[in-house]
């Protein structure tokens, strides 16, 4: 009995220290291999890396939900009638 139980304790203890220390190098490894698959697949997404520090960059995006006013239409004011 004494046998399962330390049987037990010890596969406990590998467990956590595979999943505190082993598990998380593994990770590590297999995102930095899937980001630089991305970044070769995708070369237009990488950010420059080569860039010096205090360099300032500034990046516009493109609004996509201002339009062009001029081709809207006709501006209609309505009014209210008051019925007496």
């Amino acid at each position: 009995m004494l046998r399962i139980i330390a049987t037990f304790v010890f596969i406990y203890l590998i467990f956590r220290v595979f999943t505190a220390y082993i598990l998380p190098l593994i990770v590590k490894w297999y995102l930095n291999r899937a980001k630089k698959k991305f970044y070769r697949d995708n070369p237009h997404l990488a950010r420059d890396e080569q860039k010096k520090e205090g360099d300032l960059t500034i990046s516009f995006k493109k609004d996509k939900t201002r339009t062009d006013t001029e081709n809207l239409g006709e501006y209609t004011d309505f009014e209210d009638i008051k019925e007496e």
